[in-house]
């Protein structure tokens, strides 16, 4: 009986690795079908149910000469403002622009893996490079603005969804 009292670290150990290490291909998963409403408080009222994928293309698409999805620890953060902290488990769309220059970036941020499958998704972060300098946004909108501004300012902007503007 004294040969098992281990066993529960063991397990606990187990468990606790298995919850840091989520496949990346799952968290980017997880992220294209998170809602706008999931991540954006901003959406949260107006109950915007469109995935991230169909609002990033729908904002992108047309513009971006490619859009990589990657997973692992955030990396859209500031440690010195706990909202912008980020966690280990996050995935993140690189979008390049047709028309050149420097690729901007979103991010999908999820609470803690619950029994090996990503937490629930709750916040979005995003960097674009406008006219003054590298841009970081916490919603959806103001993305969607900043790169029509930076790299689509021909295309006229898309029609608002319900009440949720962009």
């Amino acid at each position: 009986m004294r040969r098992l009292a281990w066993l529960p670290w063991l397990l606990s150990f187990s468990a606790a690795s298995a919850a840091r290490e989520i496949a990346p291909e799952v968290l980017i998963a997880a992220a294209k079908r998170a809602t706008l409403s999931q991540i954006d408080y901003t959406r949260s009222d107006c109950h915007d149910d469109r995935s991230v994928e169909a609002w990033l293309t729908s904002v992108a698409g047309k513009s971006a000469r490619s859009i990589k999805w990657a997973g692992g620890a955030c990396e859209l953060v500031n440690k010195d403002n706990p909202i912008d902290a980020g966690t280990g488990w996050c995935a993140r769309a690189e979008i390049a622009p047709k028309r050149g220059g420097d690729s901007a970036k979103i991010e999908v941020f999820f609470e803690a893996p619950k029994q090996g499958r990503p937490g629930a998704p709750f916040a979005f972060r995003a960097i674009v490079k406008a006219k003054d300098g590298w841009d970081y946004m916490r919603d959806t909108s103001a993305f969607a603005a900043n790169w029509r501004e930076a790299y689509a300012p021909e295309e006229p902007p898309p029609a608002p969804y319900k009440d949720c503007g962009q």
